[in-house]
C-alpha cells in the first residue's frame, strides 16, 4: 500500500502543477486582449489556439484531479495516509499565502487606481488570476521544500 501511497502523491503533485501550467497559459494569453494592441491577425488567432490548449489542458488535469480525490474516498486508509497533517498544513499555508497574495494584489491595484483610471473587468480578471495561481504555485513550492528537507 506505500506504493500506492507514493504514486498517488506523486500524481497528485503531477496534476496539480500541469493544472497550473494549463492554467496560467489559458489565463495570461487571455489577459493580452486587454492590452488593445493592433496585432496581425495570424498572431491574434495564435494566442487564441495557445489561449484554448491551456484552457483544455487545465480542464482535463482538473477533471484528473477530481477522479483522484473519488478514487480516495473509496478506500478511506488510502484516503487517510493521503490527507495526513502534513498534507492539511500544506494546504492550510498555502490558501494562506493565497489569500494575502489577493489582498496585496488589491492593495496594489486601489493605489493604482488612484493615479490611473482601470479597467474593471482586467481587475477583476487579475484578482482570479492571482487567486488560482498563488496557492496553487505555494502548494507545490512548500511541498517540494518539505521533502527535500525530508532527504
Amino acid at each position: 500500500m506505500a506504493s500506492e501511497v507514493t504514486q498517488l502523491e506523486t500524481n497528485r503533485s503531477t496534476f496539480i502543477k500541469r493544472a497550473l501550467i494549463g492554467f496560467a497559459i489559458w489565463q495570461l494569453t487571455y489577459l493580452i486582449r486587454y492590452l488593445h494592441i493592433d496585432t496581425d491577425k495570424l498572431i491574434t488567432g495564435m494566442i487564441a489556439i495557445i489561449s484554448v490548449i491551456g484552457g483544455i489542458v487545465w480542464a482535463y488535469y482538473l477533471v484528473k484531479i477530481v477522479l483522484l480525490s473519488f478514487r480516495m474516498q473509496k478506500k478511506p486508509p488510502l484516503a487517510i495516509s493521503l490527507n495526513n497533517e502534513y498534507y492539511r498544513m500544506i494546504r492550510l499555508k498555502s490558501f494562506t499565502i493565497g489569500f494575502w497574495a489577493i489582498l496585496v494584489s488589491v492593495g496594489i491595484l486601489f493605489t493604482l487606481s488612484l493615479y490611473v483610471a482601470l479597467n474593471i473587468p482586467l481587475v477583476l480578471h487579475l484578482l482570479l488570476v492571482v487567486g488560482v495561481i498563488s496557492p496553487l504555485a505555494s502548494y507545490l513550492v512548500l511541498d517540494k521544500d518539505e521533502v527535500a528537507g525530508d532527504e
